[in-house]
């Protein structure tokens, strides 16, 4: 039977996942400190959260 939904949402998940690594990086370099460097370490570590779930989900097979 072919798919009738072509739609793929873990492409989106995966793009905001990529957008909030790149947003995290750039805060860490930044010349700011303080609230700045955890915001961008809660960015970064749910980026790598949020992939890792959208890759597992993606992977597993459906009923």
């Amino acid at each position: 039977m072919a798919r009738t939904d072509p739609a793929r949402p873990h492409r989106l998940a995966l793009v905001g996942a990529v957008v909030a690594l790149l947003v995290g990086v750039g805060l860490l370099i930044s010349p700011w400190d303080g609230l700045v460097a955890v915001v961008a370490w809660v960015l970064i570590v749910g980026a790598v959260a949020l992939t890792a779930v959208t890759l597992l989900f993606a992977r597993a097979p459906r009923s």
